[in-house]
């Protein structure tokens, strides 16, 4: 039931190995996390570059439609 040999104390040596094994898998975990947050961020820094050139492109054939409908009302006005 209980373990009747004695435990030897951690070495440095332990401590030190133990603390890299930490270290490399936090690092890899924070890569993997990292590169995810940043490919979500860009496709919605995409989505809104495409949302803004519609939004542009409207306001343009807006204007445009608007300057010829005034055009043809001088010249009907004449």
């Amino acid at each position: 039931m209980y373990d009747t040999q004695p435990t030897q104390p951690l070495s440095l040596r332990d401590t030190a190995k133990g603390i890299a094994v930490r270290a490399g898998i936090l690092t890899v975990a924070g890569v993997v996390i990292g590169a995810w947050v940043f490919g979500l961020a860009a496709k919605a820094a995409s989505g809104l570059v495409k949302a803004l050139a519609v939004l542009f492109l409207v306001t343009v054939g807006a204007g445009v439609a608007t300057w010829e409908v005034k055009k043809v009302q001088r010249r009907l006005a004449r």
